[in-house]
């Protein structure tokens, strides 16, 4: 009886770490695919300037001037609709947030409102940024100071078992062995980062935008002069 509870453990733990790494690959691929493009359109780019050829330049002049029109509009659609995004964001947090509580807060977690690829994906995003519950941290689990682990410091996501409900809560971080608790809610954390770093995202966006269009004109150049490194 034991083995078998240890290998339904394990296999619980296994199947776990399989929807994590799907979670995560879920986000990765599509940036490794995105990094590949940009770097195939700047060999293009180089090969035109080096070679001469109109052509190459022309697919690559092209290639980054849709990539920056893109990223105008998506500037514009932030500066223009930032509350109505704002409120899309909030919305999908309260619901997951609020759904993870009345299952293993509210209720025992014996039939919970979340997946297991959810209720991962709350302590993940917490344990990302740094902050325990949606709003005003710890209590906004409860009084009686339980926390889910992903609100803890030293939590590293390996202890979770998505067939063990209480894995998803703790009585407390330093009782759980898992650090200390993280103070502030996330929607107060993540204003805390936009605020203290806003300036230096637009001035990095600013500056690509910038450097892409040096790209635009250099290529322009090479073109008209036929220039042959």
């Amino acid at each position: 009886c034991y083995s078998k509870k240890n290998d339904e453990a394990v296999v619980s733990t296994q199947s776990t770490g399989e929807q994590y790494s799907t979670s995560v690959n879920a986000v990765l691929i599509p940036m490794m695919v995105l990094g590949g493009i940009l770097l195939l359109v700047g060999l293009i780019g180089c090969i035109g300037a080096c070679s001469g050829k109109a052509g190459l330049l022309n697919c690559y002049f092209i290639v980054v001037l849709v990539v920056v029109l893109l990223e105008v509009a998506l500037i514009i659609v932030c500066v223009v609709k930032k509350d109505d995004v704002k409120e899309v964001v909030l919305d999908a947090a309260d619901d997951l947030f609020s759904r993870y509580k009345l299952s293993y807060f509210d209720n025992d977690g014996s039939s919970p409102n979340v997946t297991a690829t959810e209720a991962l994906a709350v302590n993940v995003m917490m344990g990302i940024v740094g902050c325990c519950g949606l709003t005003n941290g710890s209590v906004y689990w409860g009084s009686d100071g339980s926390v889910p682990p992903g609100c803890c410091s030293d939590w590293s996501g390996e202890s979770i078992n998505s067939s063990d409900f209480s894995d998803y809560k703790v009585t407390s971080c330093s009782a759980g062995g898992y650090g200390t608790e993280y103070t502030n809610g996330c929607t107060e954390e993540v204003e805390s980062i936009m605020s203290e770093f806003g300036v230096v995202i637009i001035v990095v966006v600013v500056a690509v935008i910038v450097f892409e269009l040096i790209c635009m004109c250099a290529a322009c150049y090479s073109k008209k002069n036929d220039m042959v490194a």
